[in-house]
């Protein structure tokens, strides 16, 4: 996105820079046309910056699943990092039917802004932990666990992971509507649109830190 956008206001920079030039020399206006211009410019510069932003940030091609030749279940998890990891892991175990393989994908969870004005570190570290704690959960229930970070965006997490993970059934766990940064229009339709593998959503409870955040209470500490 930033090269899109860097690149974008790259070339409106160059159109409107030669067409100075031209004006400059062939019609060569008055200062209040100058005014005129400048504004005119700022106007293009300001779009191109917010173009990016008018079309889907998930561009995502349905890349070739991993192949498999046992019959192995593997249940590939999508789900945010502000999840409750506990619930999580309830909700996952609660679906199983027989030994399954499980591989938990956290997507980075980054606003507009954020993106543009910092390195997303922060967001990292949470998706991060949210990966380490989850896969630990997962594995004291006995279950055979991985976990890894996705990108920023969801579907792309999925079929990145659907490219190295041969799931037989996807999972995309996300917390209410209201509380939700990544819950995409039509995101099951989607995901289902980018692969054969059998595409299932629950939702999960956001954890308590950031409930308690948002209700004006101080955030629980984790112990």
């Amino acid at each position: 996105m930033r090269t899109r956008i860097a690149v974008i206001l790259a070339a409106i920079g160059a159109a409107v820079a030669a067409y100075a030039v031209v004006v400059a020399l062939l019609i060569r206006p008055p200062p209040l046309g100058w005014a005129g211009f400048s504004i005119v410019a700022i106007i293009l510069l300001c779009l191109g910056t917010l173009a990016p932003f008018a079309f889907e940030r998930t561009r995502v091609s349905a890349q070739r699943p991993a192949a498999t030749h046992d019959r192995a279940r593997r249940l590939l998890v999508v789900t945010d990092s502000q999840c409750d990891e506990t619930a999580l892991c309830a909700v996952i175990v609660a679906g199983l039917r027989g030994p399954t393989v499980v591989h938990l994908v956290v997507p980075v969870r980054v606003s507009h802004l954020h993106f543009l004005t910092d390195d997303e570190a922060e967001e990292r570290r949470e998706s991060e932990r949210m990966t380490s704690a989850s896969v630990a959960l997962l594995r004291q229930r006995g279950l055979s666990a991985s976990g890894s970070v996705g990108s920023d965006k969801p579907l792309e997490s999925m079929t990145d992971a659907l490219g190295a993970f041969p799931a037989t059934g996807v999972l995309l766990a996300t917390p209410p509507e209201d509380q939700s940064y990544w819950l995409e229009r039509d995101l099951l339709a989607r995901a289902r649109d980018l692969t054969t593998v059998p595409v299932a959503q629950v939702v999960v409870p956001a954890v308590p830190s950031l409930l308690s955040t948002r209700a004006g209470r101080p955030p629980r500490r984790a112990s």
